[in-house]
């Protein structure tokens, strides 16, 4: 059977929606139009005219009579131009956005969007900064010396980004003037006017190769699929992050260990899968593999450790196991698997790898972490538990993905210790759940049975369940989720504790 076939025809401007940004993507097929709401992360994979097979975006092919150019844009050549557009086969109001140039006798159609994806943000971290004013601090300091740079990240920084080809781009950005100067004045203009627009203020020429297509003396810019030249003016970069450790084998036996449940339509019983992974590819590395981009140097890259950690690789008669069938597990296409199932070991933050609106949370606390009234926050995730009879609040709306929580422990410098709960909402106003209590509890008991109650109620902190832990003497808060950002969040927890 032929492949299903649809052609990207727009992209749409990005958006916030449920404490995310979005956009609508317009894809085309037997002369129909539908619009497709996607995580701007996806953005990359996004390219206009091409062909998509089976709903498959990571992969696409070029339409008919597109050829590859090598282009060289110089300063003050483009001109920033915008009309408003008409989407085929769609009522939607549209503006195009571009810049156009000349070169070599042809005029040169070169959109915001493309810019954006593949010259200043060719990856998810640098994405989302787009919409965050002077947010690089809370994720690395800078230090200059003759010849070098240092960048100390901080845990909010995910390590997947401190790979060769990442810390280039990042590098390549900072270190390059008017390249910082237009980036960080994007943030500006979202805030202000919702649309990520600029003027070519870049003061060094950019050569590129892209896919064009063709039309009366006219290249329209399909896809940027090289940037070439790039210079990072300096020869030595030192990085240190808090995962960048010395590994250390231990003869201790695991606490806990997670294991993979795969059944045999044809067999009874079932097998253990040990490499269990929610995603089968990283997909911030799946789009390197289409773009790509070429140095004048390639600077030496000093990864300084911090500190040891064990690995523990054995098991005894100690180690709870955890059984799941792991057919179910959605990935956004970054992180899984085991990485989001480790039972209920507590771990430090940057440990824990979650997806959507918990991962939002985990960010929150990583900046909470940050604050001197916190000394230390530990935290674990988990599936809701089943509850009594089938009840539909254990999954999450597709009727299959197990709905999960967040439990941390914030342990504050001057004492005191608040038990933060944080369970998916999926569009549900569910409040956070803040518990006290001056001497130490049983708090694994509390939890359990507070998440059953939650279960039974079909997702509803009841006043009843509530009301019995208050004539226990534990002081409980309700924290309403905020839409101002994951600071904005952190300085509200922050209020609650005091």
């Amino acid at each position: 059977m032929d492949a299903e076939k649809a052609r990207l025809i727009w992209v749409g401007d990005p958006f916030r929606y449920d404490n995310k940004i979005m956009l609508y993507a317009y894809f085309q097929s037997k002369g129909v139009t539908k619009k497709v709401l996607l995580d701007w992360g996806t953005l990359p994979c996004l390219a206009i005219q091409h062909y998509y097979s089976d709903g498959v975006i990571t992969t696409s092919q070029p339409p008919q009579g597109a050829q590859e150019v090598d282009i060289t844009i110089y300063p003050d050549s483009p001109r920033y131009y915008e009309r408003p557009w008409k989407i085929q086969g769609n009522n939607d109001s549209a503006t195009s956005r571009s810049f156009i140039f000349n070169n070599d006798g042809e005029t040169v159609i070169l959109p915001v969007i493309e810019v954006l994806r593949s010259i200043l943000a060719p990856n998810g971290f640098l994405l989302y900064r787009l919409f965050e004013s002077n947010s690089f601090p809370q994720f690395f300091t800078e230090t200059y010396a003759p010849n070098k740079i240092h960048l100390s990240f901080s845990s909010l920084y995910e390590l997947k980004y401190t790979k060769r080809a990442f810390l280039y781009q990042l590098i390549w950005l900072l270190t390059n003037r008017d390249l910082r100067q237009v980036y960080e004045s994007l943030a500006f203009s979202w805030l202000q006017e919702k649309t990520l627009r600029f003027e070519w203020n870049f003061t060094q020429p950019i050569t590129i190769t892209a896919r064009v297509k063709e039309n009366n003396n006219t290249w329209t810019v399909l896809q940027i699929v090289n940037v070439k030249n790039k210079h990072i003016p300096y020869e030595n970069i030192s990085i240190s992050h808090p995962e960048i450790q010395d590994k250390e084998n231990s003869k201790e036996a695991k606490k806990y260990t997670y294991r993979s449940i795969n059944k045999n339509k044809d067999e009874e019983g079932f097998t253990l899968d040990e490499q269990v992974d929610g995603s089968t590819e990283d997909f911030d590395f799946v789009h390197m593999n289409q773009l790509s981009h070429e140095y004048t140097s390639f600077p030496r890259v000093e990864r300084i450790k911090r500190g040891t950690f064990k690995q523990r690789l054995e098991e005894d008669e100690n180690t709870k196991r955890y059984y799941g069938d792991n057919d179910s597990i959605r990935s956004t296409a970054d992180s899984g698997g085991q990485e989001l199932a480790r039972g209920l070991e507590h771990q430090m933050l940057h440990e824990i790898k979650a997806q959507g609106e918990l991962q939002d949370f985990i960010n929150v606390l990583k900046v909470l972490e940050q604050y001197p009234e916190v000394k230390v926050i530990r935290a674990f995730t988990d599936v809701l538990p089943e509850g009594l009879g089938e009840r539909k609040f254990t999954k999450l709306s597709d009727g299959v993905t197990k709905r999960r929580y967040v439990i941390a422990e914030v342990y504050m410098t001057r004492g005191g210790r608040f038990n933060v709960i944080e369970v998916e909402r999926e569009n549900r106003s569910l409040s956070t759940l803040i518990l006290s209590f001056p001497s130490k509890q049983d708090w694994n008991t509390i939890y359990h049975n507070l998440l059953i109650n939650l279960v039974n109620a079909s997702g509803t902190w009841t006043s009843k369940s509530l009301a019995y832990l208050e004539s226990q003497g534990i002081k409980i808060i309700k924290a309403k989720h905020s839409s101002k950002g994951i600071q904005h969040r952190a300085a509200i927890l922050l209020s609650k504790f005091s």
